[in-house]
């Protein structure tokens, strides 16, 4: 049965891996790609805004996942044990459930220029009486992109944690740390998060995966001109003009090859900072 179910995963993804693989490389004879060449690649580094939509995706990215893990790491070290951190369990399944198109047009029209916030707050607090001439949706340092991502990636990254601290005695270490002379917070992360860090590696590596890949958040709330790696290739990918499918392909296989080396240089950020 696992060699049936591994099979069963592997085919399809293979046989999506090998229908990229290929047009990346110049074959795909449907719409006259009859050979082999490096062109596909050559196209994609010649594109206008290519380098600012690969480093738009990595640095997005890396600080979607630093703030969620810093956001959850700081709470569960400061509200642990408290009613807050109880009764916060009940609300993060509603949250978690929330579509990622959804939760990026609710926060753009909460921070859009003309949105919620700006309404609630005009004129009598900022003296505005249109809107102001602020790029904050989308924006071209990929704040509200970031922003969003946060959003959605703490609750997650809240639960993994939540799940972990049950099969660890948390309690009891914080209250040997304490009488050790250490606070509260600092308690905490000295001798419980060392033991659920390993339990949330993977989590934390998936959460990086997805925000340097995502699409639809990114669509919404991040940079336009150039947009992120992942929207661009996913543009090129529906253009009518179908010789874009080939750098199109080879984008593809450069965005998985950017989030595995992104995952390597967290692992190297890791073993340093251990």
């Amino acid at each position: 049965m696992p060699a049936l179910t591994m099979a069963l995963i592997a085919l399809p993804v293979g046989a999506g891996l090998l229908g990229t693989l290929l047009p990346a490389f110049g074959w795909l004879p449907a719409i006259g790609g009859v050979a082999i060449s490096l062109d596909p690649w050559r196209s994609l580094f010649d594109a206008p805004g290519f380098g600012t939509a690969v480093r738009q995706s990595v640095t997005t990215g890396f600080a979607a996942t630093a703030l969620s893990l810093a956001l959850v790491v700081g709470f569960c070290a400061a509200a642990h044990g408290t009613a807050w951190f109880r009764r916060v369990q009940v609300v993060l399944a509603p949250i978690l459930a929330t579509p990622h198109a959804a939760l990026a047009i609710g926060f753009a029209f909460l921070i859009a220029p003309s949105g919620w916030i700006a309404r609630a707050l005009s004129p009598w607090a900022t003296g505005w009486q249109r809107p102001p001439d602020l790029a904050t949706v989308p924006d071209p340092w990929g704040v509200a992109l970031v922003l969003g991502l946060t959003l959605k990636e703490v609750p997650y990254l809240l639960l993994a944690t939540l799940a972990a601290l049950n099969q660890v005695r948390a309690s009891q270490a914080i209250t040997v740390a304490r009488t050790l002379g250490y606070g509260p917070v600092m308690a905490w992360l000295k001798v419980v998060a060392p033991q659920v860090w390993p339990q949330l590696r993977l989590p934390v590596c998936a959460v990086l995966a997805f925000s340097m890949s995502v699409v639809d958040v990114a669509l919404v709330l991040g940079p336009t001109n150039p947009p992120t790696l992942a929207v661009l290739v996913v543009r090129w990918f529906g253009d009518r003009d179908l010789a874009l499918w080939f750098p199109a392909a080879a984008g593809a296989l450069l965005q998985a090859g950017v989030v595995v080396a992104a995952i390597a240089l967290a692992w190297v950020i890791e073993r340093l900072a251990m």
